[in-house]
């Protein structure tokens, strides 16, 4: 008895049979089996004084085979955890660049149609315009054509007059409003500078845009006279009550 149980032994070791051992072609060799015992003896010398050196018994061989084991078996598992994240990464990687190159068609889409509208509100007042999109320097630039002759285009809005200029803001918040799909929307005072045919047109323009978007919510302050419009189901007017400049009472609204 060597001192080995044999459920210690590997399970994919066993010892061949009498008949697999006679139908082994046995190789020819030209030295003697005195040399071969020779050199098996020197291992084992080896060996033994390899173990002595190290203090090494049975007992520490066999938590050495078990801890390679246990090692084995753990890089196998962080192996397979690797190769999972890795898969996960590629595919995280994939859907980005499909995210982005949506996202690129959205933006564009998004810039033709605000350009689009930009132009329908400026032919109210009979003018023309673009708006470029400069994303690459994240910046936005107008160009007005104040009517049909192409030498009143300019793209400087400081040459415009202070209604051309009012005209031309409040026709981009509506372009890009109408295009952002923004749920609410207020706006104070956009009729300043203004002269009487443009603010019709602007307060115009503002309710029927209004009306025709029931689902969102657009809020207009404005000092002007707003007696033409007609309340209605979806178009609610406030208004203050005129400031008492000498007896000191607050303002409240109707």
């Amino acid at each position: 008895d060597d001192g080995h149980d044999s459920d210690d032994d590997d399970d994919d070791v066993r010892e061949p049979t009498d008949a697999e051992l006679e139908g082994v072609d046995r190789p020819r060799v030209q030295k003697a089996a005195s040399y071969f015992v020779s050199r098996i003896e020197t291992f084992e010398e080896d060996l033994e004084r390899e173990r002595k050196k190290h203090k090494i018994t049975e007992g520490d061989m066999k938590a050495v085979w078990h801890k390679y084991k246990r090692a084995k078996d753990n890089l196998s598992k962080v192996k397979e955890g690797m190769d999972r994240v890795d898969s996960t990464i590629s595919k995280m990687r994939d859907d980005l660049k499909v995210r982005r190159k949506r996202w690129r068609h959205f933006r564009k889409h998004i810039a033709e149609m605000t350009n689009l509208t930009f132009g329908e509100m400026l032919n109210k007042k009979g003018s023309s315009g673009l708006v470029e999109f400069d994303h690459k320097n994240k910046s936005l630039g107008l160009t007005v054509q104040k009517d049909s002759n192409e030498a009143s285009q300019t793209s400087d809005v400081k040459a415009l007059s202070g209604g051309e200029r009012s005209f031309t803001t409040l026709s981009l918040l509506l372009a890009l409003g109408e295009n952002l799909e923004t749920p609410f929307r207020v706006m104070d005072e956009f009729d300043v500078f203004l002269d009487a045919v443009s603010r019709k047109i602007a307060l115009t323009t503002l309710v029927e845009v209004a009306s025709a978007m029931v689902h969102r919510q657009f809020i207009f302050i404005t000092p002007q006279d707003l007696s033409r419009l007609t309340p209605g189901p979806n178009l609610k007017i406030i208004k203050m009550r005129a400031p008492d400049r000498g007896g000191g009472v607050q303002t409240t609204l109707d």
